[in-house]
């Protein structure tokens, strides 16, 4: 058996030539003036003039690559394992944190855009929990094809499907043949995926975007009927409000990614500012109002998008059906499956439970409706997300439970 059918240990070490280019481009960046808003509108043509400047400004004078590298290096346990998908081979990038505990369950993490591997940081500790009466879990976190250090599909037709594949793959590899799965943003989608390809090896999924297309009057009258009288909660209204702004307002980047992919990677991959501005024009706006960004964490999230060189970051958006709002391609959650979803009010996928009961999934054990926190829920509510985790599996049947011990 050849070496690259093994794991193979994986330290970032990228070449002084790279890191000198992007900080020569940065460093000779030109930043674009900016117009005057009327107060509360200074985001409405996207990243304000004020805030690039002071975010270039820490790059140039504060951030340090190298110090950022050896604190990944050090934090993660990473690893490369070749894996094939039809004609395609995917030199697959995750990290793998495995609990001395006998009894620890494997945890599939999956990240999306603008997001990467890395927000499984604050989930590590899941691994050895200091409360010796909680459950343990061997944690487990790709990058997806084409994201930072997973190398990119060579045909463009790579589906969240083939993904959903390459995941399931990887637990197999690793030795757990059944997992459970937790996932925001695209990695909601490729779980769900995954659930109705793979229900015998992924038992059970947690997710933390919630999308699904409108209850149909044949299969579900009284969810289509309570949908047409907007039979929700002031709260449910809100949360339903906030999505459909971002689909109205923000929802433009999707559509430039989802038509031309290439066009708009050149100039990303090419521009380390146009990098910057693209995603943190994504990350403010889906966070809790008052959380503020670490500007370390800004430019590192930039810089793995960098170092990618890949336009998988946008292909995902063309090709990566089903597209986002869901359409009929998309699955309902298959009833072996057992489903948990865990709701943050700043998040823009939402539906409510009765919704999500006739066009989500088909066996909910857990629903979390919390009344703070945003789209990044492992970055933002790291302590609440674990603990939500650990209430969905102590939910799980006593036949999902017993079937996750190794």
């Amino acid at each position: 058996m050849s070496n690259e059918s093994q794991p193979q240990p994986f330290r970032i070490d990228i070449d002084d030539a790279t890191i000198d280019w992007i900080q020569a481009r940065v460093r000779n960046a030109r930043i674009v003036p900016d117009v005057k808003h009327p107060k509360g509108m200074e985001w409405a043509d996207g990243v304000p003039g004020n805030v690039m400047d002071r975010l270039v400004k820490y790059w140039r004078e504060e951030y340090d690559w190298r110090k950022v590298e050896a604190k990944l290096n050090s934090t993660y346990k990473m690893f490369t394992l070749d894996i094939p998908e039809g004609n395609e081979l995917i030199k697959l990038h995750y990290v793998h944190h495995r609990s001395d505990r006998a009894d620890a369950i494997p945890l599939l993490f999956l990240h999306g855009w603008p997001g990467n591997f890395t927000e499984v940081e604050y989930l590590l500790s899941l691994t050895k929990p200091e409360d010796p009466s909680q459950q343990a879990f061997h944690v487990i976190a790709p990058s997806l094809p084409g994201f930072v250090f997973s190398s990119s599909p060579k045909e463009a037709d790579f589906s969240i499907s083939k993904i959903g594949s390459i995941c399931n793959q990887l637990m197999f590899k690793l030795g757990y043949t059944r997992y459970i799965g937790q996932g925001g943003d695209w990695g909601s989608f490729i779980l769900r995926s995954m659930a109705s390809s793979f229900p015998k090896s992924c038992i059970g999924i947690h997710i933390n975007f919630l999308a699904a297309k409108q209850p149909s009057p044949f299969t579900h009258p009284l969810a289509y009927l309570r949908l047409l009288i907007g039979d929700f909660t002031p709260d449910q209204k809100k949360r339903i409000e906030r999505g459909q702004w971002f689909f109205t307002d923000e929802w433009g980047y999707s559509e430039i990614a989802g038509t031309k992919p290439q066009t708009l990677a050149y100039s990303l991959t090419d521009s380390p500012i146009g990098m910057l501005s693209w995603l943190f024009d994504k990350m403010t706006p889906l966070v809790q109002p008052g959380y503020v960004w670490e500007p370390e964490k800004v430019i590192t999230w930039v810089m793995l998008y960098l170092l990618s060189g890949s336009s998988w970051h946008a292909r995902i958006y063309k090709y990566g059906a089903p597209v986002i709002p869901p359409q009929n391609d998309v699955k309902i959650v298959p009833g072996e499956v057992e489903f948990g979803a865990s709701c943050f009010p700043y998040d823009i996928g939402y539906i409510p439970i009765w919704w999500a009961k006739a066009e989500l999934a088909k066996n909910i054990i857990f629903w979390k409706e919390h009344s703070k926190g945003g789209h990044f829920a492992a970055t933002e509510s790291p302590e609440v997300l674990k603990a939500d985790i650990r209430e969905f599996v102590e939910r799980l049947s006593d036949k999902a439970r017993k079937s996750l011990k190794y």
